[in-house]
Formats: structure tokens, sequence, C-alpha cells
């Protein structure tokens, strides 16, 4: 029976993922500090380019950021911006003040959204103009220290009124617990296939989307990687 998809904040996100019937977003974290600023740009926008009627959000970060700068970054979001639902991964953590900067101006550049660490508190006190993601629980093994305060980092989450959560896809049994927890949360689940997770695990378990990065990005064949990807989502939400 086909899964009816939740319908709550960000209504960008979700209003794309039900037009593309996708729960997929990008990790595009291209990084390349021997090749030509111009060239690697070429190359993220010729990867969205072919991607487009597939994935429905783009993650872009540091390792990126630092390959092209943050002109480059620019001209991904005035050309994307519209057509995906666009996330700054710089897992911010600091005092609120300047959380709220850093903020505004992601705001400006054209990002919808930001993932921010939930360990220093004072995220209810930021005044947000875009999405905010809370991370409390990552993908890799060594994130012990994330499983051990998993509980007290959710119910940071729900204090600071974060729109969702980030829980690693090799975490299926704390997606699980984090949907119980929060219902009216989005759980963003990265660790897609290159460090272990299945595609669509973290969508039975209770996640809203899945973030893929390196399994795409070096692809020999991006566009049939995505596509195995969101075909294994539509069986376990539209099946």
């Amino acid at each position: 029976m086909a899964q009816v998809p939740r319908r709550k904040a960000p209504e960008k996100l979700w209003r794309v993922s039900e037009d593309r019937r996708s729960r997929l977003i990008l990790a595009l974290d291209l990084h390349d500090s021997l090749a030509e600023k111009n060239l690697l740009l070429r190359r993220c926008m010729d990867l969205l380019d072919g991607l487009r009627d597939l994935i429905v959000g783009v993650k872009i970060g540091l390792p990126l950021s630092l390959s092209i700068d943050f002109d480059g970054i620019s001209e991904i979001l005035n050309r994307f911006r519209e057509e995906f639902y666009m996330i700054a991964d710089f897992k911010l953590s600091d005092i609120p003040e300047i959380i709220q900067v850093v903020l505004e101006d992601f705001k400006r550049m054209g990002f919808d959204a930001a993932i921010a660490h939930l360990f220093q508190g004072g995220l209810s006190e930021v005044k947000r103009g875009i999405d905010l993601f809370g991370v409390v629980a990552m993908s890799h093994s060594q994130a012990w220290l994330f499983q051990k305060s998993f509980h007290r980092l959710l119910r940071e989450a729900k204090a600071a009124g974060v729109e969702g959560v980030v829980v690693g896809a090799t975490r299926g049994d704390l997606i699980s617990e984090a949907r119980n927890i929060l219902p009216g949360k989005v759980i963003l689940s990265p660790g897609v296939i290159t460090q272990g997770a299945r595609p669509a695990h973290a969508l039975r378990m209770g996640g809203d989307f899945e973030i893929v990065g390196r399994a795409i990005t070096v692809a020999e064949k991006p566009f049939e990687a995505a596509r195995m990807i969101v075909e294994a989502e539509r069986n376990v939400l539209y099946e």
C-alpha cells in the first residue's frame, strides 16, 4: 500500500519531494585541491543538471567550498535554488549570536536550510530566516559521544524548535527512536551505500530523506546510481 507523504515543514522540501516522488538529497562534497576551480564548478553544474529529475535537495559543505570558494557556491545557488532545496552543511556550533549572523548570510546567499550541532545549546534564542536541522546521531562508527547523548540531544532539538534532525542511516534503531520522540520533525539520514546503509533503509525505519554523496558523485554513471536509489525509495513509499 502506498504511504501518504508526510506534510509538515519545511514546505519547499516536501513540495519538491512530492513532485519528483523522491526522498534523495545529494551531498555535493566534491573536492579536488589540484583541480582548476572553473572545471570543478562546471562538473557540479553538469551533475546537478543531469540529476534534476531525481534529487530533491543539495547539501553543500566545506569540501566543495574550499575547492571552488564561496563565489562558486553562489553561482550554484543562483542557478539551482528554485529547483532544489539547498542545505548549508557547515555543522554550526557557536554562541547564538554568531549562529544567527551566519544563518542570515546563508539566507542572503540563497540557502533554504542549514545544519547545526546541538551540544552548545542556545539555538532557541536564534531568530531564523531559514530552516535549521540539528545533528543528533552521526553515521560513522566512532561517534559514540552522540550515542551516549542521543536522548538529551533529541530533547534539545525539541526545545530549540528546529525543523528537523540528522540521524545517520547506519543507525536504524536511533532513526526509529527519533521518529517516536519527535513525530513532527523531519529526519535527514546520511551514510547511504558508502558508509554501509542500504538505500531506503532509513525510510523503512521512519526517516524522511536520505543523503547520498560519493555513491553518486564519484560513480561512473551518476544518473544510474541515483535512479537505483530513488527506485528503492519508491518501492518503500509507493508500492
